[in-house]
C-alpha cells in the first residue's frame, strides 16, 4: 500500500513511531519504508551528526563521505555508523 501524506511532520511522525509495529499483535509483519532511498538518508544523517558534533565544540572532520570526530571514523555515506573495534 502508499500512502501519500499532505505534511511533512504527519511522515516524521509516522515514521519514528513505526518501529513500535513489531511489538504489536497482529503487526509483527507489517513495516513501514521511507520513501526516500537510502543514499538520501545517509547524507542527510551525515549532515545532522556534523552540525551535532559542531555544536558540541568536538573536531570534526567530513571529507569524501567520510565523518570523524577527534580522528575517529564514526560515520561514512557508504556504510553509514562505524562500529568501534574495541566493542
Amino acid at each position: 500500500m502508499l500512502v501519500k501524506l499532505l505534511s511533512c511532520w504527519d511522515r516524521r511522525i509516522i515514521i519514528s513511531g513505526s518501529r513500535r509495529l513489531s511489538s504489536t499483535a497482529g503487526f509483527e509483519q507489517i513495516f513501514i519504508a521511507p520513501d526516500e532511498p537510502l543514499a538520501a538518508r545517509r547524507r542527510r544523517t551525515l549532515g545532522r551528526l556534523v552540525k551535532k558534533a559542531t555544536e558540541n565544540e568536538k573536531n570534526v572532520s567530513a571529507n569524501n563521505g567520510v565523518m570523524s570526530i577527534n580522528d575517529v571514523i564514526v560515520f561514512t555515506l557508504e556504510q553509514g555508523f562505524v562500529r568501534s573495534h574495541n566493542e
